[in-house]
């Protein structure tokens, strides 16, 4: 394979990984953002005399838990962009065509930058998952709500109309998350292979460096 191809593929890979991290971050804020609506509603409408339903309290107990998830989501995802950032900037920092040197040291960066984030990635594929699933309860639950006013009232109000947001929002988080889920289990797996063959090399390279030159 030649070196533009090697490049252009490792570029291409780099572009993916930073875009899915980038989204999730984004996401993330927004998961936050969204926990906190969801906590204050629950505790206005508990203020406000509203009867205490299960509904309310698995909404509220579900915020609570999608509320810390994106605070993880944010900060795991910052550390992983930090290291993507620059390594994407020396390997798209030359024009026309990139010496293999550059290839091969983005590459060598990029698998010790997975190695120091291996523990990191792999609990953002955690936090995606059971943040997925979180928001994929609330928007269920928020779409119940929704049509259950609907059927009680009898025609559908301002009111009514609030909740639906929320919950086409919970259920667009839910499916970013999920798919984000699965491209970095898919990375990963990919990562690891790269390192699994860097670290059998590794021990050959030292025997090299060790020998006598004479």
């Amino acid at each position: 394979m030649r070196s533009g191809t090697v490049h252009s593929r490792f570029v291409s890979e780099l572009d993916s990984f930073y875009l899915v991290t980038l989204l999730n971050v984004v996401f993330a804020a927004l998961a936050v953002a969204l926990g906190i609506q969801y906590i204050v509603l629950s505790i206005t409408d508990l203020a406000g005399g509203q009867p205490v339903s299960l509904v309310r309290v698995a909404t509220a107990a579900v915020s609570m838990v999608a509320f810390g998830l994106g605070i993880s989501w944010i900060t795991a995802g910052a550390r992983i962009m930090g290291g993507l950032t620059s390594i994407r900037r020396a390997c798209l920092s030359k024009e026309g065509p990139v010496p293999a040197e550059i290839t091969t040291s983005g590459i060598i960066r990029m698998i010790a930058h997975y190695r120091a984030n291996k523990k990191t990635i792999r609990t953002m594929i955690l936090v995606c998952t059971i943040g997925g699933f979180c928001f994929l309860a609330l928007g269920i639950i928020s779409s119940v709500e929704f049509f259950s006013m609907g059927l009680l009232s009898g025609t559908i109000t301002l009111n009514t109309y609030s909740v639906l947001p929320a919950a086409l929002f919970s259920l667009g988080i839910a499916i970013v998350s999920l798919v984000s889920s699965y491209y970095f289990m898919k990375f990963s797996k990919a990562w690891d292979l790269r390192e699994d063959t860097l670290s059998r090399s590794e021990p050959e390279l030292a025997e090299a460096l060790e020998r006598d030159p004479r």
